[in-house]
């Protein structure tokens, strides 16, 4: 969303602009793709993303792209208690402090001598800061923070806790600093609170193919399946970007190879064939994610790509099967050539709109320690939260009437929210009023070492606690379940702040944009991806004395700060 974001802000301004994507979609985690269940085609996607109505760049892209049209207002933004217990969040207008007293007096959990009193940890969410903020809390955890700040109790674990996973970071992980600017940026800091859309047709219809249509009839060229190796650098500035990579071999002992099945030696599945050695990438043709042996063949753990013995694509996402790779066998060793083809496209300006993993690679290959080593440190210092896991179940029984469609969950080992799939959006809609069942999604944001397991024992786990959950369902049938278990979020963990680079680089025509960035305004997840897209553009225009994008932001402060 930062690429395709930057992109049409410099093309409607009559930049010539390539858009380089490694996947063979655009989207990156808001992409989808179609899947069979049950003889019928039905989207797919990463998982539930809620449309907040403070999301201003995000909507306003949307809506020049005509990529608005699926938005469904969501009435409640709900919480639900492992005992059951159910809250409701709406959207609201009121002025501080009102909107806070608003949320106090319709809760039956919240009083205010929850929010009252010697509580310095509420007057820092009050008192959101860019700058003093970070200087007062970006050393400490979220979860100590709840501790020490005094806030333990019903406000923590209505709204704290769960909030703040949704960051997608473990409060163990999270920083203080951010878990203040995360509750500012969704809660106190805009007029319409928590009030959120749900996208009524799946994310790759709805969104990613107008934006698309829209970038194509802007003239922007869209090299989807391309990979960016690295950036060149002529006298301190970037001029060009090399793409593909240059080709390799690995080298692997003959003995480690057995005599029957497939076996996963560095980055290839290589057998005993009929015909002498066999190897494929152990690389899904999705997303490039790594591959891993199943029952049946492959299977790709991301997004539940399927493949069969042979390396044949199977069901799923990706669109071709495994890479056959070339062996020769020399003396004791098989060697592998790994594919590998650089082509060179010179730029006046790039950006690097990309995940924290993919940018990491990008300045080590781009040798960007030795060219921009203060640049090379902040990219390093960032990381990855960790991983998470999506699963979505198709039920022979129908869910209880008057559910919200998204629930924040509190109290459950695994789950922290849930997504009822078969309230909001279509096929799913028309197939539940068809069949009597359900379809449900579960998350497990930011899975703790000790917890991450396999996909099926995330997929286990999930559906037991939604049994408890919804209890309508606990004696329902899975018909069919789709499950992927993820590592692609960024993290904002303790005392990382300073240490991360702003849209604008020590490279004077060299752009950074993602969510990892430093913005001066808060912002988060799809809205600080276009957001940072639209900014890294418009320093470009700047530079060009070109008319610089409207950028919107939430209140930058919060109400009380300064205020002693």
């Amino acid at each position: 969303m930062a690429g395709m974001a930057a992109a049409a802000t410099l093309a409607e301004r009559g930049y010539r602009v390539t858009l380089l994507e490694k996947a063979n979609h655009l989207g990156g985690k808001l992409a989808g793709w179609p899947i069979q269940v049950q003889g019928e085609t039905v989207p797919m996607e990463h998982g539930f993303h809620g449309f907040f109505s403070q999301y201003y760049n995000l909507r306003a892209f949307l809506a020049e792209a005509q990529a608005d049209q699926h938005l469904v207002p969501q009435d409640a933004y709900t919480v639900l208690f492992s005992d059951g217990r159910e809250e409701a969040f709406g959207g609201g207008s009121l002025p501080f402090p009102m909107d806070l007293l608003q949320v106090v007096s319709e809760s039956p959990s919240l009083g205010l001598e929850d929010v009252a009193g010697d509580r310095p940890g509420m007057k820092a969410l009050l008192s959101y800061d860019p700058v003093r903020t970070f200087e007062e809390w970006d050393h400490i955890d979220a979860e100590t923070f709840v501790r020490e700040g005094r806030l333990e109790g019903a406000f923590a674990e209505l709204i704290l806790r769960p909030f703040g996973q949704a960051s997608m970071n473990g409060l163990r992980q999270l920083s203080a600093a951010e878990l203040i600017r995360f509750f500012h940026f969704y809660m106190l800091g805009n007029p319409e609170g928590l009030a959120f859309d749900a996208l009524g047709l799946g994310c790759h219809l709805s969104i990613l193919e107008p934006l698309s249509a829209y970038l194509e009839g802007l003239g922007v060229e869209l090299r989807l399946g391309t990979l960016a190796h690295r950036v060149r650098f002529e006298q301190g500035r970037a001029v060009g970007v090399v793409l593909g990579g240059p080709r390799e071999d690995h080298r692997i002992a003959l003995e480690e190879i057995p005599e029957q099945g497939w076996a996963v030696l560095g980055p290839a599945f290589v057998r005993q064939g009929p015909h002498g050695l066999e190897a494929r990438s152990s690389r899904c043709t999705h997303m490039g994610c790594p591959v891993q042996l199943s029952k049946s063949g492959f299977a790709c753990p991301c997004h539940n790509g399927q493949y069969d013995s042979e390396g044949r694509n199977i069901s799923g996402p990706p669109p071709k099967p495994l890479e056959s790779l070339r062996v020769e066998v020399i003396g004791d060793q098989a060697v592998l050539h790994l594919p590998g083809q650089e082509e060179s496209l010179n730029a006046d300006a790039v950006i690097l709109a990309t995940e924290v993993g993919p940018l990491q690679a990008i300045a080590q290959s781009s040798g960007l320690e030795g060219v921009a080593p203060a640049l090379n440190e902040a990219i390093q210092a960032v990381g990855m939260a960790e991983p998470y896991a999506v699963c979505r179940f198709w039920f022979d029984a129908p869910v209880r009437e008057g559910r919200t469609a998204f629930y924040t969950v509190a109290g459950f080992r695994w789950t922290d929210s849930l997504a009822i799939y078969s309230s909001f959006q279509a096929p799913y809609i028309e197939w539940a009023e068809r069949t009597g069942g359900s379809v449900v999604e579960s998350h497990a944001y930011a899975i703790p070492p000790e917890d991450l397991g396999s996909v099926d024992a995330h997929r286990q786990a999930l559906l037991a606690e939604l049994r408890l959950a919804f209890p309508e369902l606990a004696d329902a049938e899975v018909l069919h379940s789709e499950a992927m278990t993820q590592d692609n979020f960024t993290r904002f963990g303790v005392g990382e702040w300073d240490k991360r680079s702003p849209v604008n680089t020590e490279i004077p025509n060299l752009f950074l944009a993602g969510d990892h960035v430093k913005l001066d305004f808060p912002a988060f997840l799809m809205e600080a991806a276009v957001s940072s897209g639209r900014l890294a553009a418009a320093h470009i225009c700047a530079q060009d004395g070109v008319a610089e994008p409207e950028l919107f932001a939430v209140e930058p402060r919060g109400r009380l700060a300064g205020v002693p």
